[in-house]
């Protein structure tokens, strides 16, 4: 070991992999002791599927309220909607149903809840500040994309007004129980599935790159890449194969577990900055990003991003190229031009990214817009 560093867990009590998640849910809805459950879910998942309806019965009259009204990005006005709703019915457990927009937004209502927030004003005024109050309820998450939100402590909300990702945070805010169930992974449309996976295959490259990586973090990112680069390959061919998608989603847990540990870097940075300004989907932003700020990077990291190539099992190949023939095969956008950025765009989003905090932490120190412009051109 090269270093002493200090391990810092997180208050999630149960994970379950694999396991129906009407029996999980139950047995855990039994468990907690919850008799007021606030359940939400997005508007697709809820009018294009059974999944709601049947875990609605599964909870019975134990289930107070349904709502799909959060937005993507989490936008923060719908997600005061959510808290004043939660409030009203006097929930005691909140179940988040969905992907990162989803989970995030209720880490949110939880923090609004139990600092007894009560106007999107006083929410934004404070994003970034820390609780003063106990946590009075929690959440079970109930992934249905590989964004890894159900792992981390940080939940977070767009400011539509200005167009900022505002962060909120603290450790009770992880979901106390996450349930991932790969039968309801399939009913996630294909696009979404494989981009939130790329999103986790950004974890696992920043992550492993970033200041702050210990041992422990670097083992589980490397299988987590391992598992990503098998699985997801497997599910493009063959969508039906809950095996692979079962090892997606462990592979997104130890992804996002230890990525949030480690740091980030330019490409999470800029893809905030991508989803709150010009509304590109996270998993998208990843596409797009992560091969060319691997290539930046290479001038300090070429050595570590070798263990990257090899873990994409293309030891040989540079890890931005690795990268970017996994987004390839999978199907998926792979320039800023197709995701809806236009050229002129650009300086914009560097002059943004460069006062961006997560961008300022890239492994590879970047100067200023001159730096970030060579980055975005690239992508372009």
């Amino acid at each position: 070991m090269s270093h002493a560093f200090t391990y810092e867990a997180l208050p999630q009590e149960r994970v379950h992999f694999g396991n129906a998640v009407r029996d999980a849910l139950g047995a855990e809805i039994d468990r907690l002791g919850a008799k007021r459950v606030f359940l939400a879910t997005s508007k697709t998942l809820r009018n294009e599927s059974s999944a709601i309806s049947l875990l609605a019965t599964t909870l019975g009259s134990k289930c107070t309220a349904i709502f799909d009204g959060i937005t993507e990005h989490a936008q923060l006005a719908t997600v005061m909607r959510a808290v004043d709703v939660a409030r009203e019915t006097k929930a005691d457990l909140l179940v988040g149903v969905g992907g990162g927009t989803i989970i995030d937004g209720l880490k949110v209502v939880q923090f609004a809840l139990s600092e007894g927030i009560g106007s999107l004003d006083e929410l934004i005024a404070r994003a970034r500040s820390r609780p003063t109050k106990p946590n009075a309820i929690r959440q079970i998450a109930i992934p249905t994309t590989l964004s890894g939100a159900e792992v981390t402590q940080f939940g977070g909300g767009t400011d539509s007004a200005r167009g900022m990702k505002l962060g909120f945070g603290a450790p009770q805010l992880v979901p106390q129980v996450v349930i991932y169930d790969p039968a309801l992974g399939s009913l996630t449309p294909e696009w979404l599935w494989l981009s939130s996976a790329v999103r986790g295959v950004d974890h696992c490259c920043e992550g492993y790159l970033a200041k702050n990586i210990t041992p422990v973090y670097e083992a589980g990112l490397l299988r987590a890449l391992s598992l990503f680069a098998a699985s997801l390959r497997q599910t493009k061919k063959a969508p039906d194969d809950l095996f692979a998608r079962l090892d997606s989603q462990m592979a997104a847990y130890l992804a996002c577990s230890n990525f949030a540990r480690a740091g980030s870097g330019a490409s999470h940075g800029i893809g905030y900055i991508l989803g709150g300004r010009y509304g590109v989907h996270h998993g998208y932003s990843s596409c797009v990003m992560l091969p060319h700020v691997l290539r930046w990077n290479a001038q300090v990291t070429a050595e570590r991003q070798k263990q990257l190539s090899a873990a994409l099992g293309r030891a040989g190949m540079s890890a931005g190229g690795a990268v970017a023939e996994l987004i390839a095969d999978l199907g998926l956008p792979a320039r800023l031009r197709d995701v809806g950025i236009k050229q002129d765009q650009l300086p914009a989003i560097a002059d943004e990214a460069a006062k961006h905090p997560v961008v300022r932490s890239n492994v590879r120190p970047i100067a200023g817009v001159s730096d970030l412009m060579t980055i975005l051109q690239a992508a372009w």
